[in-house]
């Protein structure tokens, strides 16, 4: 069974996440922790359009990494963490208009990155995007290094 994850953010001002974004999206993720699946609900909207009627990639490359942010804060806790690489795969059209579901699973944790694996889903239950990336911890040695280059 799924819960809701509250937004540990004080502000609320995610473009994806903030309740208090006017502009956002106000995604809400939830986590189901026997599945060990991270998932959102989303209706692409006009404003978001690309060629057509297609979801442009852009956003679903947004959607996917954040998706991913959650689901290693849901599955290890971690709050501080960047991406540090991720892999978009386009595998059919995201229409706007078309609800999709957005999931996501850790695949390996080990203190200092997180590796994951997620996809947007149609309607009828098909893989259109999937993403693989991995995710830093922040950490004060990271931060030197980061500051450094």
């Amino acid at each position: 069974m799924s819960e809701y994850i509250p937004n540990p953010f004080e502000d609320g001002h995610c473009f994806f996440c903030g309740p208090e974004n006017k502009d956002g999206l106000k995604l809400k993720f939830h986590h189901d922790k026997e599945q060990g699946v991270v998932s959102c609900e989303y209706t692409p909207e006009q404003r978001f359009q690309g060629q057509g009627k297609v979801f442009h990639g852009g956003m679903q490359m947004g959607l996917l990494d954040e998706a991913m942010w959650w689901t290693g804060y849901a599955q290890t806790g971690v709050k501080e963490a960047v991406t540090v690489n991720a892999n978009f795969r386009f595998l059919r059209p995201v229409y706007i208009d078309e609800p999709v579901t957005i999931t996501c699973k850790v695949k390996d944790f080990d203190g200092s990155s997180i590796k994951l694996i997620g996809a947007i889903v149609n309607k009828d239950g098909k893989k259109c995007t999937t993403v693989r990336g991995e995710y830093r911890v922040i950490t004060e040695q990271y931060k030197e290094i980061t500051e450094k280059s």
